[in-house]
């Protein structure tokens, strides 16, 4: 088999992992109370605000060592 084969498998394969994922996550949000849901979203919106700033400090450095040089 080549490459470009197994590569299209790989990527088939996740794809319907994905998509079995998103599935399941709709199912279980779907039982989910109006509370809990907010929970939930105030969680991400959280998480994705930490993951903006870490990411933004990491880049920081990248710079400032890049111009060290």
């Amino acid at each position: 088999m080549g490459a470009t084969v197994r590569n299209a498998s790989v990527y088939k394969e996740r794809l319907t992992m994905n998509e079995e994922r998103e599935r399941l996550a709709r199912a279980i949000m779907g039982k989910m109370s109006i509370s809990q849901l907010s929970d939930l979203i105030s969680f991400y919106h959280m998480m994705g605000n930490l993951c903006s700033e870490a990411l933004e400090r990491k880049l920081q450095d990248r710079v400032d060592e890049e111009s060290d040089f």
